[in-house]
């Protein structure tokens, strides 16, 4: 599934979220839904389960770079291990 996460506008109260609720979660099978609680309330997300996935997939991979840019930071100016010399301390 190739979902685009992008901002969507609060598009649904939760009455008429409630009132269409198999046709709903349908659409967020494709799309995420933003479900608004009465007026200025409070907002929720409704994705479904590949979506979810994706998007936490996304953050993985995110956390990932942000942890091996903090790693180059802090070994900035030490000196380089040769691949050969790690590869050949590994017990086989």
């Amino acid at each position: 599934m190739n979902t685009a996460f992008t901002k969507v506008p609060k598009t649904l109260g939760i009455s008429d979220f409630r009132a269409g609720l198999a046709g709903h979660l349908a659409k967020a099978k494709t799309s995420p839904l933003i479900i608004s609680d009465r007026k200025g309330g409070e907002s929720y997300v409704v994705l479904g389960a590949d979506a979810y996935n994706q998007l936490f997939e996304l953050w993985e991979d995110e956390q990932d770079g942000l942890e091996l840019a903090r790693l180059i930071r802090a070994n900035k100016g030490k000196k380089l291990i040769p691949w050969e010399k790690v590869r050949d301390s590994v017990p086989r």
